[in-house]
């Protein structure tokens, strides 16, 4: 089967995905600042910084034929929006919808003509606002179109291109609010799944996306949160 770059390899979701695909066949290279971890050990791992060209290009190097992709990079500037900067913006847009950019280029470019797909990981704070994180928001919303603009433009060159928009899912960035009795009650009463999603939930979402049988699925963001951004809030009455 052919090869999958990952940027963002380390990371909660991320390293799902990895396990995913490796438990599948599929030949992977990991992009990430952060050292793999130890089930990732015998993983091609290319330490950099995934906003460079050279770095994601050795990345496809290692691989040689990938034909698959999995945008997985996140950042942040947490600040209430009367504080945010546009320095502080332009990294976090830089970091989290930018750098698909190049990839999404050079998957193309690399697969010359043969089919190929990639995924991009957004999040619902993309169609939603939460206090604090109009940057982290405004990012994943560019990548969702961003991701629906190559789907388009790039689709008669072979490439299907698809975003996954998780919900809370339970990663060791969050481990916090998870793991803490009373929060991870009110989080799961949330979910009229009634439980929490794991990052192996995502994953296999998108392992679905990139395979043959989701050949005709393309231009799509796909929504993995239990249905919590389905409910519509009524006011209760006593």
């Amino acid at each position: 089967m052919s090869g999958v770059v990952v940027l963002g390899g380390a990371g909660g979701i991320g390293s799902a995905v990895v396990r995913a695909l490796l438990l599948e066949g599929r030949p992977v290279a990991v992009v990430d600042i952060a050292p793999p971890p130890p089930d990732h050990a015998g993983v091609p791992w290319i330490r950099g910084d995934a906003t460079d060209p050279a770095v994601i290009g050795a990345a496809f190097d290692t691989l040689g034929g990938a034909t698959g992709l999995v945008h997985c990079l996140l950042s942040e500037y947490r600040a209430p929006f009367a504080e945010q900067t546009a320095d502080a913006l332009r990294r976090v847009l830089d970091v989290g919808a930018v750098s698909a950019l190049e990839p999404l280029q050079q998957l193309v470019a690399r697969a010359g003509g043969r089919p190929c797909a990639a995924v991009l990981v957004s999040s619902i704070h993309a169609g939603l606002a939460w206090g604090g994180q109009a940057p982290y928001a405004m990012a994943k919303a560019a990548l969702e179109a961003l991701g629906r603009a190559a789907a388009v433009e790039l689709g008669p060159r072979g490439l299907r291109c698809n975003t996954v928009r998780p919900g809370f899912v339970k990663v060791p960035r969050n481990a916090h609010r998870w793991q803490d009795a009373a929060t991870r009650e009110a989080l799961t009463g949330l979910q009229p799944v009634g439980e929490l999603a794991g990052p192996e939930d995502v994953a296999s979402v998108i392992a679905f996306l990139l395979g043959d049988q989701a050949r005709f699925v393309s231009g799509e963001t796909v929504t993995v949160d239990g249905a919590m951004t389905a409910v519509l809030p009524e006011p209760t009455t006593p």
